[in-house]
C-alpha cells in the first residue's frame, strides 16, 4: 500500500503515530480487562460449598431468568402502540377506559399466566427448598458438629464441646472470629445475642440467620469443600457494624479430629473458673 504525505507527514512517521495511538488504546484496556478479571473474582458469585447451596443458586438463577423475560415481553408490548401509532404513519389512535370484553380477558389472561409462572412456581419451590434442606436440621445424630455463637457488637463468639460433649465445662473450645469445623458433616448452630440484633452470614456456605437477643435460633449446613471462608454480619447493628467480620475454616476429617483433640487438651489447661465471662454458655436448644 502507497501512503501519500499527509501535510508533510512521511509514511514513517504515521505509522509511529498509529503505534503510539494503539499503544494508548490497547494497555489501557487489557489493564481494564485484567482488572475486570480480578474484580470478578473477588466480588462476582462464589461457587457453593455446602451440601445445600446449590438450590439457592439454582433458585436465583430461575427468578432472574423469569423476571428478566417478562421484562423483555412488556418493553415489546409497550414499544408496539408507540411504533404503531407513530405520528405520521396515516394511523389514527383510538383510546378507551380498557372497559371492554376483550380488555378485561386479557387482563384475567395476564394476571393467572404472571401468578402461575413467577409467584406460584417460585413459592413451591423456594418451600421445598426451605423444608428438604435449610429447616431440615440434623437432630439426634452424633455425626453434627455443635457450636453455639453469640453475637455481640461488635464480634462472633464461638463455643463447641471438648471431649465431654457438653457445653459449659472445662474442655469447651472457645474462639473469637475464628470458627473451625469439620469437612463433609453436618454443622449445627444455637445463635443468640448479647445485645442487639445481628445475623449471621456465610455467603459461600448459602446461609443467613438471623441471631436476636433474648431467643436462641438454629440453623445448620454441610460443608463439601475445605478451605478458609468469611462469616459476615447482614444486619446494621451499630456504627462499627463493618467489622464484625470472621474466618470460617474447614478442615478434612483427619486434620480436623487432630486439631479438635489439641483444642481442646489447649482450652482445659487454660481454664480458670473464676473467669466469669467464659461462662456464657447455655444447655443445648433442639
Amino acid at each position: 500500500m502507497i501512503l501519500p504525505r499527509l501535510n508533510g507527514m512521511s509514511r514513517r512517521s504515521l505509522w509511529i503515530g498509529l503505534g503510539v495511538l494503539c499503544g494508548f488504546i490497547l494497555v489501557p484496556a487489557a489493564r481494564a480487562a485484567t482488572v475486570i478479571d480480578e474484580g470478578a473474582k473477588r466480588w462476582g458469585i462464589h461457587p457453593p460449598a455446602s451440601t445445600y447451596g446449590y438450590r439457592f443458586d439454582e433458585l436465583f438463577s430461575l427468578i432472574t431468568i423469569l423476571l428478566g423475560t417478562s421484562f423483555v415481553i412488556m418493553m415489546i408490548l409497550l414499544l408496539l402502540p408507540v411504533l404503531r401509532h407513530t405520528a405520521g404513519s396515516g394511523h389514527k389512535a383510538h383510546y378507551d377506559h380498557g372497559t371492554s370484553l376483550h380488555d378485561k380477558r386479557f387482563t384475567a389472561i395476564t394476571s393467572v399466566v404472571v401468578f402461575i409462572i413467577l409467584d406460584a412456581w417460585i413459592l413451591i419451590i423456594s418451600v421445598t427448598d426451605l423444608r428438604e434442606a435449610f429447616y431440615n436440621v440434623p437432630r439426634g445424630e452424633e455425626s453434627a458438629y455443635r457450636v453455639e455463637v453469640l453475637a455481640q457488637q461488635w464480634s462472633w463468639n464461638f463455643r463447641a464441646t471438648g471431649a465431654d460433649d457438653t457445653f459449659g465445662t472445662g474442655d469447651d473450645i472457645i474462639t473469637i472470629n475464628k470458627l473451625t469445623v469439620p469437612q463433609n458433616r453436618p454443622v449445627v448452630f444455637n445463635l443468640a445475642s448479647k445485645d442487639v440484633i445481628h445475623s449471621l452470614f456465610l455467603p459461600e456456605m448459602r446461609l443467613k440467620r438471623d441471631v436476636n437477643p433474648g431467643a436462641v435460633n438454629e440453623v445448620w449446613f454441610e460443608p463439601t469443600t475445605a478451605g478458609t471462608y468469611d462469616i459476615l454480619c447482614a444486619e446494621l447493628c451499630g456504627f462499627a457494624h463493618y467489622q464484625m467480620g470472621a474466618k470460617l475454616h474447614v478442615l478434612s476429617s483427619d486434620t480436623f479430629d487432630a486439631w479438635e483433640k489439641e483444642a481442646s487438651l489447649i482450652a482445659q489447661a487454660a481454664y480458670d473458673d473464676s473467669d466469669t465471662e467464659a461462662f456464657w454458655a447455655w444447655d443445648w436448644k433442639e
